[in-house]
């Protein structure tokens, strides 16, 4: 398969039940990670490559939790600019209802993206560590390297409650309404990797999110390892 056919805006968007969406992630996932022509795309920073990784996988996360076992729930993504990034039927007829999902990634996307130049290049890259970089992107003269620092995890979870608390204001101030809810898809791999992080999370959003204006009445804490799955009312209560 050519990696630029993995994914199709109009086959992303399809309306599918918790459990064909997950199917889906899952068989996209494996073919992103197939041969180096498909890897290197899932790294690139293409636009549809971002929406999967960023907003989709998530989503899936999400709804394997959130609606498991149930038939009669449609969840169906949304790639445009619109106020929700996908779109969530549950029952029908008189008893439908509508919600809409708003997902955040707590992660820094350019950290990242040159830890990505790295493992492209060399094949691994080490998550710690601070990163050089000269010349620009694309340049002959390009060097992005990674110093193996090794970190405290204490200053880990730290940092990284920043890194939510950032998301989660971006969203604040915003109309949304009643039948919208705000997915931060958290990292319960690395950041937050050991269960007692978990409780702390926990304390964190309680304090934080009254402080808050979230147009959301609920804020769900997604974990990309499906460790971690923490939903608040978005007064933390």
């Amino acid at each position: 398969m050519e990696h630029t056919a993995i994914l199709d805006a109009t086959d992303m968007v399809e309306a599918r039940t918790p459990a064909e969406f997950d199917a889906w992630v899952e068989r996209k996932l494996y073919d992103l990670n197939t041969t180096a022509a498909s890897k290197a795309y899932a790294r690139s920073g293409a636009l549809l490559a971002n929406k999967f990784f960023d907003e989709i996988f998530p989503l899936a996360r999400f709804s394997k939790h959130e609606y498991a076992g149930r038939n009669d729930v449609l969840i169906r993504p949304n790639l445009g600019n619109d106020n929700f990034d996908a779109h969530v039927t549950l029952g029908s007829g008189n008893a439908r209802r509508d919600l809409f999902l708003e997902v955040t990634y707590a992660k820094d996307g350019h950290d990242m993206s040159l830890r990505m130049e790295v493992l492209a290049r060399e094949g691994g890259v080490f998550l710690t560590g601070p990163v050089t970089v000269s010349g620009r992107r694309g340049s002959p003269n390009r060097r992005v390297s990674v110093v193996p620092v090794a970190a405290d995890h204490t200053e880990t979870v730290t940092n990284y409650f920043n890194l939510i608390e950032k998301r989660l204001r971006a969203k604040s101030a915003v109309l949304y309404g009643d039948n919208h809810i705000l997915l931060v898809a958290v990292d319960d791999y690395y950041a937050l990797s050991e269960n007692t992080d978990w409780p702390k999370l926990r304390a964190f959003a309680d304090s934080l999110l009254p402080t808050i204006e979230l147009d959301f009445p609920r804020v769900v804490f997604v974990g990309i390892a499906e460790r971690l799955f923490l939903s608040l009312n978005s007064n933390g209560i």
